[in-house]
């Protein structure tokens, strides 16, 4: 695969994850109860989980039923409210295809053979950070799931080097300093910052599953830092 066609793909992949950690984020936007929603989003992420590793014959036909949904709910609508521009069925079927070939570019081989647990585990590490440290703390943990990992993906493919472990030197700088940048204009203080980010960068290092340990990790920055 070239690197062109890498970065597509993982573009697409960092597309939904910031999606998701905007999902994540509903409750601060909304008066929903925090625990409650992201509890929520966990039982969907393990039900999903659950059907693509033991039945991923049914997660097949579902997605295909799903896009099969998408273009029946506008032919109802054009024969509902008939349409008179020319060319719109047609542009509405491109735009679907579109998004389906997105979903399938945005789908690892891990993500394929073992399900989406990106997502599982980014919900049980936010209801984790949640649960020890407090809704006080859980702002680093939104901005650093959202923007660190993303950034440091995107900016370690492209620039590539050396690398430690699973993380590439380039991609975790620039993630850091994105990061950084991120908190400190969200108003968390620049000493807060530092501290939530280099504990960040060590679970992106040492852990198995970044999306369960970035938002404990940058809570519990966070926590430490209105300790000292």
């Amino acid at each position: 695969m070239s690197q062109i066609e890498e970065l597509r793909r993982l573009a697409a992949r960092k597309m939904f994850h910031v999606a998701f950690v905007a999902l994540l984020a509903l409750p601060f936007v909304v008066d929903i109860p925090l625990e409650t929603y992201t509890a929520i989003l966990a039982f969907i992420g393990g039900v999903v989980y659950s059907i693509q590793v033991r039945q991923p014959a049914v997660w097949e036909q579902l997605r295909e039923d799903f896009f099969k949904t998408l273009e029946d709910i506008f032919m109802r609508l054009e024969q509902l409210l008939p349409l008179d521009r020319p060319g719109v069925r047609e542009q509405y079927a491109k735009a679907v295809r579109q998004f389906e070939e997105l979903v399938l570019m945005a789908e690892r081989d891990y993500e394929k053979r073992h399900g989406y647990l990106g997502i599982l585990m980014g919900a049980v590490g936010f209801l984790i950070a949640e649960s020890i440290f407090g809704r006080g703390h859980l702002l680093p943990a939104l901005i650093s799931l959202g923007v660190y990992d993303a950034v440091s993906a995107v900016a370690g493919t492209a620039m590539g080097g050396r690398r430690i472990g699973k993380v590439s030197l380039w991609g975790t700088t620039a993630g850091a300093l994105a990061n950084i940048l991120a908190l400190i204009a969200a108003g968390v203080p620049m000493g807060a910052a530092l501290l939530i980010t280099a504990l960040v960068v060590l679970a992106d290092v040492v852990s198995p599953e970044d999306n369960l340990t970035i938002p404990v990790a940058a809570a519990a920055g966070s926590y430490l830092y209105h300790l000292l």
